[in-house]
């Protein structure tokens, strides 16, 4: 599918893509889904209303890796929601998203007040501060996925439809930038010539004939 920019911000690093989107492509690049692997391969996807993203992502997908995992189970309910409402308040901060997302933190927020305050893991705060930095790493739709087996579906409904509000951004290329055009020669200067012979085109006996072994006199001893 080939993107397309309705209007141009000058303003603005980046642009508006819409109408024309898929679902698992709105909310790009925090938001979105994973990326798709019919557009990786083939460079377009045939399924109609795709779940996945069919545009480039800059940053990696990471994901969390088998202890991490064992270390989110083991939390308690309420240190699960105490480390989503931190991971994904700022995530939202660092995208420029927090207002737009007020109503869904209030939502985690009043979800984990609804459990008793837990013990946590003190034994394992190594493995914890792991698991954080991991979450941190992860894009907003993917941190939000790792917790979705404990929040109930208003939360979930909350983050689909701030997903679904918000159109994919895809980066602006500058007027004045073309990746394509040569570079300009100033009026009155050649174009540098390409050397009649260069070393490459030149074979080995053809090398060694520029540059002669010197002749070693011989002296017969009697």
């Amino acid at each position: 599918m080939t993107p397309f920019v309705e209007t141009v911000s000058t303003a603005c690093r980046f642009v508006p893509w819409w109408p024309r989107c898929n679902p698992g492509s709105c909310g790009h690049p925090s938001l979105c889904a994973r990326p798709c692997i019919y557009v990786a391969k083939n460079g377009s996807c045939h399924v109609d209303g795709c779940s996945f993203c069919h545009l480039q992502h800059e940053r990696p997908v990471h994901k969390l890796n088998q202890r991490q995992r064992h270390v989110l189970q083991q939390l308690d309910r309420r240190s699960k929601m105490d480390l989503l409402v931190s991971t994904v308040c700022e995530g939202f901060w660092r995208e420029g998203l927090a207002d737009r997302a007020g109503n869904l933190i209030r939502l985690l927020e009043e979800e984990a007040s609804k459990h008793p305050q837990g013990q946590g893991m003190p034994k394992q705060k190594r493995h914890l501060h792991d698991l954080r930095k991991a979450l941190s790493r992860m894009i907003l739709a993917d941190a939000f996925k790792a917790f979705e087996d404990i929040l109930p579906d208003r939360v979930l409904e909350s983050f689909q439809a701030l997903r679904l509000s918000m159109p994919p951004q895809i980066p602006q290329i500058p007027d004045d930038e073309s990746l394509s055009m040569p570079p300009q020669i100033p009026d009155g200067e050649t174009t540098p010539t390409k050397p009649a012979v260069t070393k490459c085109e030149l074979t080995l006996k053809e090398a060694l004939s520029l540059f002669p072994a010197p002749e070693i006199p011989v002296s017969w001893i009697l």
